[in-house]
C-alpha cells in the first residue's frame, strides 16, 4: 500500500481588486512561491528553502516572509542576501503557513501570494483515495483520486481544483437505433472511482455532468427484454454508441434428475449483468447478455422459490466458449420443520415473523465450477400456537432469526434434525465507552453493523450516541455478529473499526487523529464550492468497505473541509 506520490499545489497570487503595479508590457504584477525539499521531513536541522518569482514588475524588489506553525511564527534566514529567498528549520511535523510580500522600486506592491509547506514527521504512510461530490449547482465533475495520509502528520492539500467538466447530452438507443429508458454509469477511464449516473427518459434521453475525457458506459435498460452492455471510450463531444444484439445464453435448473421452476437466475459478465430470467416449468431458463469472448469473468446466481428450501447458490469463475449454463442442485438433503415450537424461555412466540438463515455445503455444481456456495433465506411466520408452519430447509444446521417485537430481534440455532424447539434469546445489554486514550469522548458514535445471519436476515444497522462521559447503553439481538464502528463528530479521535464482533467490549479506545484539511474549487471560477461533500475512503479494502467512508465532512461557507483520520502510525 506503500506507493510513490506527488502533490501539485496551485499557487494563486492576485486578489481582488488589487491589481498591483504593470509591468513594461502592462501585464498584471504576479507573485508565486516555491519550497524544497517537496516532501521534508521533520527534524532539528531539517532545512526547508523558500523561493519567489515576480513576473510583471519592473526594477528592484524588496521582500517580507512570514512562516507560522500552529499560530506561532518561525524565525526565517535570508538565503540570497536580497529576501528573494529564505529559510527555516522546520523541527516539528504539520503544515506551515507562509506568506509572501513583494514591494516594487517602481509601481508599489504586488498581491500577497501563499502557501501551505507539509512536513512530514517520517515518510511512512498510507494511500487514501479523496472522493468529492459536487452539490448539483456547481456544475463540477465528481472527483476520486490518491493522497498520501502520513504518519502523525496533518496535512493540508491546499486547493483541490475540479477538473473542467461539460454536460454531456445523449440517447440511449436499442440495437435498431430507438430510444430506450435505462440507468446509466459514467466511468472515466483511469479515475473509475469517479463514476457518475444517470436515469434516461422514455425516449432514451439523458444528461450528466462529466469530465471532459473518454468514458466506459455501462447501459441497464429499464425493458427486461433488452441487454445490459459496456460501451466503451465514450467521449462527451460524440453520440453514445447504440446497443449491439446480445446472446442467448441458456441453460437447465435442476436437482438430479427433478427441474426445479420458479428459480430465478442472473449472471454477471465482466462486470456487466445479464437481463433475470425464471426458469420454466422443465426448469430451463435464457438470459440476454453479452458473452463477447472467452476468458471472461462470469458470476452466476441462482435463487429458487423459497418454499423449496433449497439455497441460493453463487459461483464465480472464467467463462468458456459454451453458452450454456446448467446447475445441479446434488447432496442437498431437505427436512420439515413443521410444528417446531420458536420459544423465549418457556414463552410461545405466536405470529411472530422468522428467517431461517444460513450457509450450506453440498456438492452443488454450476456450469461446473466446483466453488459454488449456498445461502439459505427462507421467511415464515409462527401460527397461533408459536409453532413453524410447513416449511423445508436443508438437514443442515442453520439459524432462526425472529422478531420477537420491534426493534427485538434474537438469533437462534436450528439443528441439524427437526428440533422440538427452536430458541429465541433475550436481548443482550450493552454498556460500553468510547475513549480518546485516557480522556472520555462525549458525544462519539457508535454503528453496530450486522454481520452473518442478522444481515441476511436484513437485520437494520443499530446506532447510538454516547453520553457526556462517553458511554453507550442499550440492548442488542443476543447472538449476533457486528462489525463495530466508532466515530468523533467533533474531530478529537480518528474513527475505529473491529471487525466481525460476536462480544462488545467494555470500552474502545479510538486511535490518535491527524487532520486533512484543503479548499474546494473548479477550474475557471473564484468562487468556492459550499457544500461538496468529501470523503476519505480506504485504497487497500475489498467489497463493501472499499465503498465505505474512512471519514467524511461538507466543505463550509468558504469551500473549506478538515478530515479526522486514523493515524496510520496507530493502524
Amino acid at each position: 500500500m506503500k506507493t510513490a506520490f506527488a502533490l501539485v499545489l496551485a499557487l494563486l497570487g492576485a486578489c481582488a481588486g488589487d491589481l498591483g503595479p504593470a509591468g513594461d508590457d502592462g501585464g498584471q504584477c504576479d507573485v508565486s512561491i516555491t519550497y524544497t525539499p517537496s516532501m521534508p521531513v521533520a527534524g532539528p536541522t531539517s532545512e526547508v528553502r523558500l523561493s519567489s518569482a515576480v513576473t510583471n514588475s519592473s526594477g528592484a524588489h524588496s521582500y517580507t516572509w512570514t512562516v507560522f506553525k500552529g499560530g506561532i511564527l518561525v524565525p526565517t534566514t535570508d538565503a540570497q542576501g536580497n529576501g528573494s529567498e529564505v529559510t527555516f528549520i522546520a523541527d516539528a511535523a504539520g503544515p506551515y503557513s507562509v506568506t509572501l510580500d513583494v514591494v516594487a522600486t517602481l509601481g508599489g506592491s504586488c498581491p500577497q501570494a501563499h502557501a501551505t509547506v507539509n512536513v512530514l514527521r517520517d515518510a511512512t504512510f498510507e494511500t487514501m483515495r479523496l472522493h468529492i461530490v459536487p452539490p448539483i449547482t456547481a456544475m463540477g465533475p465528481t472527483v476520486d483520486r490518491l493522497i498520501q495520509v502520513h504518519d502523525g502528520t496533518d496535512f493540508d492539500i491546499g486547493p483541490v481544483v475540479l477538473e473542467a467538466s461539460t454536460l454531456a447530452s445523449g440517447t440511449v438507443r436499442n440495437s435498431s437505433g430507438v430510444g430506450i429508458p435505462a440507468y446509466v454509469q459514467f466511468y472515466p477511464l483511469g479515475m473509475t472511482g469517479a463514476m457518475v449516473e444517470t436515469f434516461a427518459s422514455g425516449t432514451g434521453a439523458f444528461t450528466a455532468r462529466l469530465l471532459l475525457q473518454p468514458h466506459d458506459v455501462i447501459v441497464i435498460p429499464s425493458a427486461t427484454n433488452i441487454a445490459p452492455e459496456r460501451l466503451t471510450n465514450y467521449t462527451t463531444t460524440g453520440a453514445l454508441p447504440m446497443l449491439s444484439a446480445p446472446d442467448s445464453i441458456s441453460g437447465t435448473v435442476h436437482q438430479g434428475a427433478t427441474p426445479i421452476s420458479g428459480a430465478r437466475v442472473q449472471l454477471t459478465i465482466d462486470g456487466v449483468p445479464t437481463t433475470l430470467a425464471t426458469t420454466a416449468a422443465n426448469g430451463t431458463y435464457t438470459v440476454l447478455g453479452h458473452h463477447a469472448a472467452p476468458g471472461k469473468l462470469v458470476k452466476v446466481e441462482i435463487t429458487p422459490p423459497a418454499a423449496s428450501g433449497l439455497p441460493r447458490l453463487e459461483a464465480s469463475g472464467m467463462l468458456s466458449t459454451q453458452l450454456a449454463i446448467d446447475a445441479n442442485y446434488a447432496g442437498i438433503t431437505l427436512r420439515n420443520l413443521s410444528g417446531v415450537a420458536v420459544r423465549r424461555g418457556a414463552s410461545a412466540l405466536p405470529n411472530r415473523p422468522v428467517v431461517i438463515v444460513g450457509q450450506v455445503s453440498s456438492t452443488s455444481m454450476i456450469a461446473g465450477l466446483a466453488s459454488t456456495t449456498g445461502y439459505v433465506r427462507i421467511p415464515t411466520t409462527t401460527d397461533a400456537g408459536g409453532n413453524l408452519p410447513s416449511v423445508l430447509a436443508p438437514a443442515t444446521t442453520l439459524f432462526a432469526v425472529t422478531t420477537v417485537a420491534p426493534g427485538d430481534l434474537a438469533v437462534g440455532s436450528v439443528a441439524a434434525g427437526t428440533p422440538a424447539a427452536i430458541d429465541a434469546p433475550a436481548m443482550t445489554t450493552l454498556s460500553t465507552i468510547g475513549a480518546g486514550g485516557a480522556d472520555a469522548l462525549s458525544g462519539v458514535t457508535l454503528d453496530l453493523i450486522p454481520k452473518d445471519e442478522l444481515a441476511a436476515a436484513n437485520a437494520p444497522a443499530l446506532h447510538f450516541i454516547a453520553d457526556s462521559s462517553g458511554r453507550v447503553a442499550g440492548s442488542i439481538p443476543t447472538g449476533g455478529t457486528y462489525d463495530v464502528r466508532w466515530s468523533d463528530p467533533q474531530g478529537r479521535r480518528g474513527p475505529l473499526v473491529a471487525y466481525n464482533k460476536t462480544t462488545i467490549d467494555t470500552s474502545y479506545a479510538l486511535p490518535p487523529a491527524v487532520y486533512v484539511s484543503g479548499d474546494v474549487t473548479i477550474t475557471g471560477s473564484s468562487n468556492p464550492i459550499v457544500g461538496a461533500s468529501v470523503q476519505l475512503l480506504c485504497e487497500s479494502c475489498t467489497g463493501v468497505d472499499k465503498s465505505r467512508p474512512i471519514a467524511e465532512v461538507a466543505t463550509d461557507g468558504h469551500g473549506s473541509f478538515r478530515l479526522a483520520v486514523p493515524d496510520p502510525a496507530a493502524m
